[in-house]
């Protein structure tokens, strides 16, 4: 398998030109490359590499039409049961495995670089503007900064999910678990991710690929319960509860008349005198 996701910045035709250009250019080197990549004595110079001419095509790209050309890139580069994922901008990849989901890559944003400082917290960066803005993007710069690509030992059942910030922002990594397990085709996954994304009013660039190693259990459900069941109040009955209350009413009443029987007895033994027996008879 060799995928990649971008999203492309610069007004509606020069992202989707860079967007466009970034994937082209890994997709040629990846396939020229897919037959012999059993003997790449390093696959993630071959992914660095493959970021650097990305940026690099797309950098002159916008040079040449005096347009300010930019798009995210992130890419999954499958072999011997391993996948090594490289990364530039906010768009991800997850890896779901049984019960779990987790985010493999970083926001390349100022709104991560803020949570990290620890000035803002994760929750509240969510509806923050800065979510959206890059530290880093491919073809901004004649040179982009490029972390190591990541490696992911695959299991049986294992699987990937590659997505935009289109995505992201609106539904949560909780909600792409659920849908994945509780669809059994893939496609359909990704079809029904992105059209949750467009109903809460998603209007950028939604795109979400994945690829299944094996088989994945699915787990029927997971996720489902605690977003859809509404627990509603039991209803009370009126009958009952004018009962209840009328028994409480009497047995208030009869406390506060054994506190006043046990006071007026109480205060009587403390007036009382006993008669004197000091110049009694013989």
């Amino acid at each position: 398998m060799r995928e990649g996701v971008a999203d492309g910045m610069g007004g509606q035709v020069a992202g989707k030109e860079a967007s466009e250009t970034a994937v082209e250019v890994v997709k040629t080197l990846f396939a020229a490359k897919a037959k012999s990549a059993k003997l790449l004595k390093d696959i993630k110079k071959f992914i660095i590499d493959a970021i650097r001419q990305a940026n690099k095509a797309v950098f002159k790209k916008g040079e040449a039409q005096a347009a300010n050309m930019g798009t995210t890139l992130t890419m999954a580069f499958i072999a011997n049961h391993n996948a090594y994922i490289g990364h530039v901008g906010d768009s991800r990849a997850y890896h779901i495995r049984g019960r779990e989901i987790r985010q493999v890559t970083e926001d390349h944003s100022l709104a991560e670089d803020m949570v990290k400082k620890g000035k803002a917290t994760r929750e509240e960066v969510k509806t923050s503007p800065m979510r959206s803005m890059l530290t880093r993007s491919i073809g901004t710069k004649a040179e982009v900064a490029i972390d190591e690509p990541i490696g992911i030992e695959l299991e049986e059942g294992d699987c990937l999910v590659l997505c935009t910030d289109g995505l992201t922002n609106l539904v949560e990594d909780q909600e792409i678990l659920s849908v994945v397990h509780n669809t059994a085709d893939l496609q359909k996954a990704c079809n029904k991710l992105v059209d949750m994304a467009r109903k809460r009013g998603g209007h950028d660039n939604i795109t979400v690929i994945a690829a299944e190693f094996g088989s994945l259990e699915r787990i029927k459900g997971l996720g489902i319960k605690a977003t859809t069941v509404v627990v509603r109040a039991k209803k009370v009955d009126r009958k009952r509860m004018i009962l209840f209350a009328a028994i409480g009413l009497l047995a208030a009443i009869f406390l506060f008349l054994a506190l006043l029987l046990v006071s007026h007895y109480r205060g009587q033994d403390r007036f009382y005198k006993p008669p004197s027996t000091e110049g009694g008879t013989e």
